[in-house]
């Protein structure tokens, strides 16, 4: 688990300003362990700060996810996504994530990085998102 030093840093090496709503919003996932919703880091955090607005927990939890700080899932496949903060010993990786019980595992395997550049059709700045659904060895 990252400290709160070394998160800082991370936004700051990324040009996002420590403003109150971060500091606060990394307080928060720092006590917070697994895959949390941003309804669910809002009330946590609205128990601190009652001016805390949930859309600039939102944009918030955008930015960091931009710059890598936190990983972002679909778990349920339904649109609502759950956050938690990156482990910086993987490198880009992807998410394995069981239907049944929510578990959600890393996968350190880039399909992008199997396209050719005909493939790729001469796009550039390419980004990805692939997550695979199906059963965890508890669950089957």
């Amino acid at each position: 688990m990252p400290s709160l030093l070394t998160l800082k840093g991370k936004l700051l090496q990324n040009g996002l300003k420590l403003t109150k709503s971060r500091l606060l919003l990394l307080e928060v996932l720092l006590e917070m362990p697994g895959w949390v919703t941003a309804s669910e880091i809002y009330k946590k955090l609205a128990e601190r700060d009652k001016a805390a607005h949930f859309s600039t927990v939102c944009r918030n939890l955008d930015a960091m996810t931009g710059i890598s700080l936190l990983c972002r899932v679909d778990k349920e496949n339904n649109g609502i996504y759950y956050y938690a903060l990156h482990d910086h010993k993987l490198e880009h990786h992807h998410h394995l994530i069981c239907k049944s019980c929510g578990k959600v595992a890393a996968l350190d395997f880039c399909p992008l990085n199997v396209l050719s550049a005909g493939d790729l059709q001469e796009f550039s700045g390419l980004e990805c998102r692939f997550e695979v659904y199906g059963y965890c060895k508890s669950c089957r």
